[in-house]
């Protein structure tokens, strides 16, 4: 083994690990809260895209109370729907796509990564 080559402190991969639980952690927290005050704005509003069907769960991931962004999942694909508040009623204004089992949609939703990797967790 190479003398100068300089190994990654184990308290270092540690520290990177931690780091990224805690806001992964935090992350989590907010959306779960957001979706507890949101639940009843957004539980049926994708209903309004007819080419989204058979949501299992849903998270809505930023709400102002002027614009959201919500993240449903079936056991197909999940897709992120924006809106805005207009008038008191959820517009939606945006649809896309994130992931897919059948398509080629493969994007990644924050803090909800698992399912780029497995699919309808």
């Amino acid at each position: 083994m190479n003398k100068h080559v300089k190994r990654i402190p184990i308290y270092a991969v540690i520290l990177v690990m931690a780091l990224f639980l805690v806001v992964w952690g935090v992350s989590s927290l907010k959306c779960e809260l957001l979706t507890h005050e949101y639940s009843d704005d957004f539980e049926l509003a994708y209903q309004d895209n007819t080419m989204i069907t058979d949501v299992k769960w849903f998270k809505v991931l930023n709400c102002d109370g002027n614009t959201a962004e919500v993240y449903y999942v079936s056991d197909a694909c999940g897709n992120v729907l924006e809106f805005v508040n207009q008038n008191g009623s959820w517009v939606e204004t945006r649809w896309r796509t994130v992931w897919s089992k059948s398509g080629s949609a493969s994007d990644v939703v924050w803090p909800y990564w698992r399912q780029c990797f497995f699919t309808g967790l």
